[in-house]
């Protein structure tokens, strides 16, 4: 049997226990007033504790049931008035509704905290879960202008063929978590691990100005994250690692997706599949932070930078601008 049957099993126990009691005859006070009064409660605050609102409310209305028959007669007979009944079954339904509002309410904030960690993962920014736990945030769809951006490990492929499961897990591993560390600490989001794929959004779910400049600070610090993993990696005798970022900025369409039994909050739109083809270009042009022109335009300080020549992106029309962050002072480079 398991436990919620025994709690179910519990609870009418000891109402069957209580109405028995309700009618053996019992005079005076003790048996007008406290047996026949206060026993009910038990069963009662029991089934709001343990199943919430509906089983205490049904619980109330069982024992109102109970304790209005026994008294029916007494009523008649003028030991009790009908006000006095009336106000103890009220009584039982006031702590039935609030003892299960108060566990429905706690049930509802653990969902709650649950669905953070299953939609956005561990690495969801506090401003970000009280913009959503404070109902400000809409997670049913919207059309936002945010800023994309896509990381990729180069050569992963041919490590994950040469190295041990386990130490292939340890390495991926500290690169997401560093990653995941750079990318929140610039008020991004990471929306899903992709394989050695990192996809994250600046600008959504929680709106946020500059953030252009955000995500381009992020790849930056991404950068610098980079150079610390690898000389852990290092010194773990494990090979370093080399990634690719691309960063886009327009407009998607922002939603949780998915089935009735799996929702995730993703992000579709041209934007991007964009974002990601930007990514790949790094390889074609030797390069490890790409960026739009839609980016650039959007940054609200210097940073240094390289102009490249228009590429041919599949699925749009005419040749991206695209430029390339460079480990110089904050002058553009055109």
């Amino acid at each position: 049997m398991n436990i919620k049957r025994i709690k179910i099993s519990v609870i009418i126990f000891l109402l069957a226990a209580v109405a028995v009691v309700h009618h053996l005859p019992i005079h005076g006070f003790l048996g007008t007033h406290i047996l026949h009064r206060d026993l009910f409660f038990f069963p009662i605050v029991l089934a709001g504790l343990w199943f919430g609102l509906r089983t205490a409310l049904v619980t109330a209305v069982a024992a109102s049931i109970v304790y209005a028959h026994f008294f029916y007669h007494n009523i008649s007979s003028g030991r009790i008035s009908m006000a006095v009944v009336v106000l103890q079954v009220a009584g039982f339904n006031l702590m039935a509704l609030l003892t299960g509002w108060m566990v429905d309410r706690q049930r509802r904030q653990e969902q709650e905290r649950d669905f953070l960690n299953d939609t956005f993962g561990k690495y969801v920014s506090r401003t970000v879960r009280d913009e959503i736990l404070g109902g400000r945030v809409t997670l049913s769809g919207e059309l936002k202008e945010v800023t994309v951006l896509f990381a990729d490990l180069r050569d992963f492929t041919r490590l994950v063929e040469t190295t041990p499961p386990r130490e292939v897990v340890t390495i991926i591993n500290t690169y997401f978590k560093a990653m995941a560390e750079a990318i929140n600490a610039h008020h991004g989001l990471v929306i899903q691990f992709i394989g050695d794929e990192i996809e994250a959004v600046f600008g959504a779910p929680v709106a946020l100005e500059n953030h252009q400049q955000y995500a381009v600070d992020a790849a930056l610090d991404m950068r610098t994250r980079l150079s610390q993993v690898n000389l852990n990696l290092a010194n773990q005798g494990f090979p370093t690692l080399r990634h690719g970022i691309g960063i886009h900025t327009g407009k998607v369409v922002a939603a949780n997706i998915g089935s009735d039994h799996r929702l995730s909050y993703a992000l579709v739109g041209e934007t991007v599949n964009i974002a990601s083809r930007i990514q790949s270009l790094n390889k074609d042009f030797d390069t490890d932070i790409l960026i739009s022109a839609a980016v650039r335009k959007g940054l609200d300080r210097s940073v240094a930078m390289q102009s490249l020549p228009p590429a041919t992106v599949k699925g749009v029309g005419e040749p991206l601008q695209l430029f390339s962050i460079v480990a110089q002072p904050f002058v553009c480079v055109e």
